[in-house]
Order: structure tokens, then sequence, then C-alpha cells
């Protein structure tokens, strides 16, 4: 058994012997070898058959050949094999040898530079990508600057994936877009021209976080205090908390002038201003809840039963309810992208997103109910969260099962879903933050 391959006695089907396993990694990146090993094992004494059946496996017919001495016929056919370059390597160096006959760029391997200033470089890379069928390659060609003031910062300004080995689509992109887009990038000063009223250096023209992050720096390396503090602002108001302290902490190291924070440094202005107006609204929320459902809902586990019955037959009501409604909640304040596939697949209506908070805020009057102390939060990606001795983020997982619900056929609703997600809340609020930490504590 070898690192790269394993062969062995195999149960697959009668038919079979032996099995060999090639290392994901190198069946991707070696295929020719894996196929290669396909053909070599037809000539071998004593084996009778040999199928490829996936880009990693080759079964092998050879009942009569012990499995040592065959794995020897191996090991020494794949010694040999592998000092050989593959296919796509070469055709990866006729690629950059292209890309350098176009541009006039130093290149080195598959990366090639050009040096425009003591402060600035253009980089071109490309990198090989293996496909999921065999045979399928492709090549992606990057383009990025490369700012030496005082500490090295590194930019995309263009990326394109195509198949490798297409030398005109290659050609067409350096010529019609790469260059185009490198070429008024003659210096630091000419990338300050481009980001004046957010103008973006990128070949998309979308003037974005990194981008901002970059022309801070530049601001900064300048002795451009002022406008830099206006850029890392935006920068702060963007980032998760978690990061936030670290940021400050830069901040503070270079020079730049304090930034806007809320109480909780953690937090920015309008995350605390939500906050507050959210703690305001949810009995409002949840009366309202009582009013369109009718029931009781007197804060008991029993009661968001009730709840989540009415609700399965309740969609076009509540989306005439709420129809011209608009949600108190961002998109950032559910967390979507940490709630998994489940929330990101979930539909984004604000009559949904209504929905969803009435019922966020009925949940978590049940779970405040039974953990006295627990408190809305904003968790450290920037989620609304519940939080006691430790904490976890609710608003996204009521987004993620509400819709799901909805007309739900009888023997296949679940009637106790909504009160398991509560008693979850109430284990993860209650959790030793020694043991398990969901959510940094932040805004209460």
């Amino acid at each position: 058994m070898d690192d790269e391959w394993r062969l062995s006695a195999t149960g697959f089907g009668e038919d079979w012997s032996h099995e060999l396993i090639f290392a994901e990694e190198v069946a991707w990146e070696r295929e020719d070898l894996v196929a290669g090993m396909a053909e070599f094992l037809r000539t071998v004494p004593g084996v009778t058959a040999v199928e490829h059946v996936d880009r990693e496996a080759v079964v092998i017919a050879a009942a009569a050949m012990p499995t040592g001495r065959l794995s020897a016929a191996v090991r020494r056919r794949w010694e040999k094999a592998k000092k050989q370059r593959p296919p796509w390597m070469a055709a990866m160096d006729r690629a950059a040898r292209m890309v350098a006959e176009l541009t006039g760029f130093q290149r080195d391997g598959w990366q090639l530079t050009r040096t425009v200033d003591s402060e600035l470089s253009h980089i071109i890379t490309l990198d090989h990508w293996s496909g999921r069928e065999p045979g399928d390659h492709s090549v992606t060609i990057a383009a990025y600057v490369r700012l030496d003031l005082p500490d090295i910062r590194h930019h995309d300004v263009l990326r394109h994936n195509g198949p490798l080995g297409d030398t005109t689509s290659l050609r067409e992109v350096v010529t019609g877009r790469l260059l185009p887009t490198l070429h008024p990038l003659t210096s630091v000063d000419a990338l300050l021209e481009r980001w004046q009223n957010q103008g973006s250096i990128e070949e998309r023209g979308t003037y974005r976080l990194p981008e901002i992050q970059l022309h801070a720096r530049v601001l900064v390396a300048r002795g451009r205090l002022a406008e830099a503090r206006d850029l890392y602002q935006i920068d702060f108001d963007r980032t998760p908390p978690r990061h936030r302290p670290y940021l400050l902490l830069n901040l503070a190291e270079l020079g730049v002038p304090a930034l806007t924070t809320a109480t909780d440094p953690r937090l920015s202005v309008v995350q605390e201003a939500t906050l507050t107006a959210w703690h305001t609204s949810t009995l409002p929320l949840t009366d309202r809840l009582r009013d369109l459902t009718g029931l009781s809902l007197d804060g008991t586990r029993e009661s968001l039963d009730e709840l989540w019955a009415w609700l399965r037959v309740s969609r076009d009501r509540l989306q005439a309810e709420f129809t011209d409604a608009a949600p108190t909640l961002a998109m950032p304040y559910y967390g979507v992208l940490a709630g998994g596939t489940n929330a990101a697949a979930a539909p984004r209506d604000p009559w949904y997103r209504v929905t969803v908070e009435h019922v966020t805020a009925y949940v978590g009057e049940v779970v405040i109910a039974q953990a006295p102390g627990t408190v809305w939060a904003i968790g450290e990606d920037g989620e609304l969260a519940l939080v006691r001795t430790a904490g976890t983020g609710l608003l996204w997982r009521v987004l993620a099962i509400v819709h799901a619900d909805f007309d739900t056929p009888t023997d296949e609703f679940d009637p106790h879903r909504l009160r398991r997600l509560a008693d979850d809340m109430l284990r993860w609020v209650n959790t030793d933050p020694r043991n398990q930490v969901w959510i940094t504590p932040t805004g209460f």
C-alpha cells in the first residue's frame, strides 16, 4: 500500500479478484497515469481482465495471482510512469509561452511579471484545473496588481476560466480583456485616480469591500489618514463583529483617526439601533401574531405545536396579511451563510420574512420564559441571536423551516418541529461556554 494508491482483494462482484484505488488528488491530477496503469495491467501475465470503473478505481481479474506479486508489478510501473510529465502540463507550458509572447511579461513557469515601478507590479498567473470527467481540463488566467508600500498587497483585477488547449479563446482574453484592464494602471497614483468617486480598477468595475480596503491602505501609505478613516468606516460597518477588534487595533497602530462604533465597539451604530428596535418590537410582534392566529400563545412549549399547526394551513392568509409589510431586519441579521443550505434555499419574499420575524419573536418569548436571563444579541457573524450562558442564532433557523411546513400533507406533517427548535435553543443557551460556544455575546 502506497500513499498514492492501494491494491487489495475486492468484493466488487464475483468476476473480480483485486481492486486498485488511487488517492483522489492523484486520480484528478494524473488521470493519464491511472488510465495508463489500466492498460499496463492488461499485459501482465496472470491478469485475465481489467476495467477502469471510476476515476480513482480499477478492478482486476487475476484470481491465481498473489496480491503481493501484483502489487509489486504495479509499484514498479508506477514509480517509472509518474516521472513522466502529464499532457496537461505541456498544454499549460504552451499557454504560458503564448501569454508571455502577447504581453511581453517576464515568465517564470506559469507566472508572468511586469515591474511597472518601485511601488507597482503587474502579475499574471495560470492555474490548471481538472474537471469531473476524464480529459476535462481547464486553465484559469488571473491578473492582479502587487503594491509595495510599505507592505506588500495583492489585488485581483481580472479572472477567467476556459478550456485548456483553446488557444484562440485564451488569446482573445489576453488581448481583448487582460491587457486593456492592466494598461491604465501605470502607477499607484493612477490607481488612486481610478478610485475617486468609487471607481474600480477591476474589469467588472464594481468597487467592492476588498478594493475599499486596499484603497484605504494606500491612502494610509500616502499619509492621507482622514480620507482613509472614511473608507475604514465602511470596512468596519460591513465587517462581522468577530473581526472588528482586530481592525480597530490595526487602525490604532496605523494612526488612523478613531472610527464611529456602537457602545459595544464590536457593533456598528446601525446594528445597535436595529437591536434596540428589535427589543422594543418583539412584544408587539407576538401580540399581532395572537390576533392573527386567534391562539392564546401563552408562552408554553405546547403553544408552539398549536402555532406550527396553524402555520401549515395559513400560507395564503399570511401572504395576504403581509403583502405590503416590510421586514424589520435586513438579510445579514439572518446569518444565512452561517445557517447552511436549508436557510440559503429558503424564500426571501418580504411577506415571508415578516412571517419569520413574527414566529421568531414568539419562539424567543418561549425560550426567555423557560430560561430567564436569556437576551437578544448580535452574534459574532452579525446574526440575530439569543444568549444566556452560551448562545445561538434563531432567525435563520426559522427562515429555513417555516416555508417547508406550508400545505404539508397530514401524513407527512411533523407536529412538534417548532417545539423541538425551541428545546434546542434552550439547550444551547444553557450550555457551559467552556465546553461549547455558539455565539460571541455582543450588544447586551
